[in-house]
């Protein structure tokens, strides 16, 4: 299989588990570094991943494409993406680096904590961001990331408050830096609204919708430019997208709830479970009833 994902775009646990990172918390926070023997970036082996990434370099030299635009890396470097952002990356070996990956919902839960004199609210931008931190701000931030990375790992009877008490600390931290520039283009942003809005609208309809009609409709915009800015900004197409979001949900129905092959294929309204069946195997290589019994003998075992 090519090295990139199959099927797409990578959640937060998926990349995890593809990438061996081992400091993960819940399927919504997560630790990563070079020096644990991952990716440099994960960017670089599938370029749009479905969380905010956070990278900082402490050596060597990197670039990144964002937007059509190259953009050199350096030792004090911090690149700020945000979820579905296409960005092409080089991460040779030399290079160190650590960074965090956040979920949507933790990050957009972070942004709106007040408490504090200082704004965050400008991190919400759907743009990507650069910033140069000096050797104070870079140890100042490594430092953050190797709390968050301690207590992922270890536990305590209040992790979840802790780690979302210093995902906020980050965050803060991060707002008072003066960035270097925002990569992208007036034309890249407008395109990235777009784009976040067909993914909000994707999420809530897609059980029942799953044409690109309506979609393009609830934008006010045609059909067939929504699909040009989904396919150049992510690489996939509305079609893809759509059907592995409701993949993604038929496996958790499937594995975690009670409900029967004919009432998931009714969940997600398929026409019939012959029509789901086949959706299935195409997308998992197997029946819905070879999956299950799948994944309740590897509970057992």
């Amino acid at each position: 299989m090519d090295r990139m994902t199959k099927r797409g775009n990578l959640s937060l646990p998926q990349l995890a588990e593809r990438y061996h990172i081992r400091s993960i918390f819940g399927g919504s926070i997560a630790y990563y570094s070079s020096a644990e023997g991952g990716e440099r970036d994960l960017r670089a082996v599938s370029n749009s991943i479905c969380c905010h990434e956070f990278h900082l370099i402490h050596r060597g030299e990197a670039s990144v494409a964002i937007g059509g635009e190259d953009i050199a890396l350096r030792r004090g470097d911090l690149l700020l993406v945000h979820p579905f952002q296409p960005v092409d990356c080089h991460f040779p070996p030399t290079v160190e680096s650590e960074g965090l990956l956040l979920d949507d919902e933790v990050y957009q839960r972070q942004l709106q904590l007040g408490g504090s004199d200082v704004s965050i609210h400008n991190l919400g931008n759907p743009s990507p961001y650069l910033f140069h931190l000096d050797e104070e701000q870079l140890a100042g931030l490594g430092g953050i990331l190797q709390q968050i990375k301690h207590t992922i790992d270890y536990t305590h009877i209040y992790k979840e408050e802790m780690l979302l008490s210093l995902v906020h600390v980050c965050l803060l931290f991060i707002s008072e830096l003066p960035f270097d520039r925002r990569l992208a283009t007036p034309d890249f942003r407008h395109k990235q609204n777009i784009l976040q809005i067909f993914f909000a609208l994707a999420r809530k309809y897609f059980h029942s919708e799953r044409q690109i009609s309506f979609y393009s409709n609830k934008l006010n915009i045609s059909s067939t430019y929504l699909s040009r800015v989904v396919r150049e900004l992510t690489g996939n197409s509305i079609n893809h997208y759509l059907n592995n979001l409701a993949f993604e949900e038929a496996c958790t129905l499937l594995r975690a709830s009670d409900k029967n092959i004919g009432e998931v294929a009714l969940t997600l309204h398929f026409n019939d479970q012959s029509a789901f069946t086949n959706f299935f195997k195409a997308h998992a290589g197997c029946t819905p009833s070879a999956y299950q019994i799948k994944v309740r003998s590897s509970a057992k075992s």
